[in-house]
């Protein structure tokens, strides 16, 4: 409620105060507020349910959050008809999930696990363990290193793709745009069949989606043809919403008992991380190799996905406990 409340406030913020450290100070306190409540939109799901049944819902959480993408993106072209600065009033949206959090999911659930659940004398359902201090172990550092790395390598598409079409002369920058938006199409089939995709990939989940990316984002570097690199672009954005989910069922394995909140925070500050350092991590490699095309970079990226695919197999090799 408070991770609502701070990032509604703040969110909007800047369309009544346009300036620079208005617009600076309370994009931090957006975030700071946006990391409590999405710890806790994974959390519930990894600390409530287990088995098929929280595959799906993590499935479904990363479909319903790139289908909110798109109205909100869509809200915003209809607001900045008006000035840049009402686009900021989208965030007073944050209130509709402040009040459906409030009305139907208990206080109790904040600190709760279904793993250390028992029933008191009374029948009563509770969790004795949840006041125990929140640790961390190596494992879950790995889990932050890795989402860190897939998201930084997976974001240079959304980087250079617009910069690729429009350099090799392929189409305009509109081009891309209309690219990107079958992207999000791509991402939220992919959530909805998550838990029925997983069920077949099992332990290589995650091994063969990096394959199917590395391939996808090579093979865009070197095409010309629009509806191939259609093609190209939504399978790998399908793929995408496969890693997510199944990573963060990782959550269950990895995290020590009573802990969901902070491996989850711990994990968003590696995804965070990966998203701001991508453009100077392939802005360096463009240095290092003297070569700063769009499509370079994106050969690069799909190159990097293939050793993320070493490292997920050594990965399985040691832990035998994944199940996806």
């Amino acid at each position: 409620m408070a991770g609502f409340l701070i990032s509604a406030v703040t969110g909007v913020i800047p369309a009544f105060f346009p300036y620079y450290w208005p617009i600076l100070i309370s994009r931090m306190f957006f975030g700071f507020g946006s990391a409590l409540f999405v710890t806790l939109s994974v959390s519930y799901i990894t600390d409530l349910y287990d088995g098929d049944m929280q595959r799906k819902l993590l499935g479904w959480r990363q479909a319903v959050g790139n289908l909110g993408d798109v109205v909100l993106l869509f809200v915003a072209s209809l607001l900045i008809t008006i000035n840049w600065q009402s686009t900021y009033l989208i965030f007073f949206l944050l209130f509709v999930p402040m009040v459906l959090v409030g009305m139907f999911i208990p206080k109790e659930f904040d600190n709760f696990s279904i793993r250390s659940a028992l029933v008191d004398d009374e029948g009563h359902v509770v969790d004795k363990s949840a006041s125990q201090k929140q640790t961390t172990n190596w494992q879950v550092l790995w889990l932050a290193f890795i989402f860190l790395m897939v998201s930084m390598i997976y974001n240079v598409m959304s980087i250079k793709l617009a910069s690729y079409v429009v350099d090799e002369g392929i189409g305009s920058a509109s081009l891309a745009t209309l690219i990107f938006s079958f992207l999000v199409v791509a991402t939220i089939l992919s959530g909805v069949l998550f838990d029925k995709v997983a069920k077949v990939t099992k332990r290589l989940t995650v091994t063969i989606s990096e394959v199917v990316i590395g391939i996808c984002f090579i093979a865009t570097a070197l095409t010309k043809n629009v509806p191939l690199m259609f093609a190209l672009v939504l399978i790998a954005g399908f793929a995408w919403g496969i890693i997510n989910p199944a990573l963060t069922a990782r959550f269950v394995d990895y995290s020590p008992a009573h802990s969901m909140n902070l491996t989850t925070s711990i994990v968003i500050i590696g995804i965070n991380i990966g998203c701001l350092i991508s453009p100077y991590f392939f802005a360096l490699t463009a240095s290092v190799f003297g070569n700063s095309s769009a499509g370079f970079a994106i050969i690069v990226g799909g190159a990097l996905y293939f050793v993320m695919v070493v490292i997920e197999l050594i990965t399985l090799k040691v832990d035998k406990k994944l199940t996806v």
